[in-house]
């Protein structure tokens, strides 16, 4: 590895973006990253297993970039696998997640790091996001603000869109990072026992796009993850008491997401 790091310059934010066969898009998403605002950051990719050119991608990415650390596993591991093998790698406070195919927005970092420090109470912050397609076309899909709105409808819809999260890297550890038994949802695993440990919120205006494309994840594995969310939401109902937030057990509550 050609880049050193020392406690007398440990970035602040550590983007982590893990690839699988995600040459494609990949430089699109990391100079997205470059063109941050906030500029005291570091990336890390991880490949995990790739068969496509992502690690020659990966490659010349990490001689072009110094801010840049790239890790490979030479068989598939596992997206959470991934995750916590960055999480453990990443010197940074806060935790920043972006996938392969997405873009992040120039003052997305900035707003979101502005946000943490100045709520200490909060573990994970993420956004509205803008979903693009390939025809030009996007929409914006909104989640969410308060740590009370979320909570009180939790256990049916998911906090966050995991690609807009940044969080902070000592709490996920506390709770054990990700759970890949909960794949492809082990992230909503992970936002449900943040959650338990602080609060969580969303900015109320899109701070990244999300690509929509037929070898996405979410449309790929949509049978795996329809059982996964099933299972989370499970485990949300036996380990999450509803009282333990002041949620209402009955009643109505608006839904502003979608």
């Amino acid at each position: 590895m050609k880049k050193y790091t020392t406690a007398h310059n440990r970035p602040l934010v550590t983007v982590i973006i893990p690839v699988f066969n995600g040459a494609s898009f990949l430089v699109e998403a990391i100079e997205s990253v470059q063109k941050s605002t906030f500029r005291d950051f570091e990336i890390i990719l991880v490949d995990d297993g790739s068969t496509d050119n992502s690690k020659m991608v990966c490659h010349m990415l990490d001689e072009k970039y110094k801010n840049l650390r790239f890790y490979d596993f030479k068989e598939n591991q596992g997206l959470g696998h991934v995750l916590n093998y960055a999480l453990k790698k990443a010197h940074g406070k806060y935790i920043c997640r972006l996938n392969q195919d997405d873009r992040m927005l120039p003052h997305r970092m900035g707003i979101q790091v502005a946000f943490l420090a100045k709520n200490p109470d909060i573990v994970a912050v993420g956004s509205h996001i803008n979903h693009f397609f390939e025809n030009g076309e996007m929409e914006v899909l909104k989640y969410l603000e308060t740590d009370r709105e979320i909570k009180e409808i939790w256990h049916i819809v998911g906090p966050f869109s995991d690609p807009s999260v940044m969080y902070r890297r000592e709490i996920a550890l506390k709770v054990g990072g990700y759970d890949h038994s909960f794949w492809p949802v082990d992230d909503t695993h992970l936002w449900y026992r943040m959650g338990m440990a602080g609060k969580l919120a969303n900015i109320q205006k899109p701070l990244v796009e999300v690509r929509w494309h037929e070898k996405a994840g979410s449309v790929y594995f949509f049978r795996e993850m329809a059982w996964q969310i099933y299972r989370v939401r499970r485990w949300a109902h036996k380990n999450i008491k509803k009282e333990q937030y002041g949620i209402r057990s009955s009643g109505s509550c608006s839904l502003r997401q979608g």
